[in-house]
């Protein structure tokens, strides 16, 4: 189970994506949360939302920020739009390169 602080962070999340993360917007969206996350936490909250596992969530992260899977720019900014016309806060777009 997430700890609060993190099912807050899930809620919100999912006022962005009410039908789940369609695979167009999964690596963005992880480019998008990485400043804002510890690894663990990104991992944990992504795979509660994708219905995914925490070890693949971290490695496709850590592959999309790298650059080995990173998604396009606009991709990038769309999500992080669709983020903030949902409420959520996001990061000013700086990511750990």
């Amino acid at each position: 189970m997430l700890p609060s602080h993190l099912i807050r962070e899930l809620e919100n999340l999912r006022r962005a994506y009410p039908d789940g993360v369609p695979g167009e917007d999964y690596l963005p969206l992880l480019v998008v949360l990485w400043p804002d996350f510890s690894d663990r936490n990104l991992a944990a909250v992504v795979a509660e939302l994708t219905q995914g596992h925490p070890v693949d969530v971290n490695h496709d992260a850590t592959a999309a920020v790298a650059g080995r899977r990173r998604p396009p720019a606009a991709d990038v900014e769309r999500v992080r739009e669709r983020l903030a016309s949902a409420g959520y806060v996001v990061d000013d777009g700086e990511t750990h390169e």
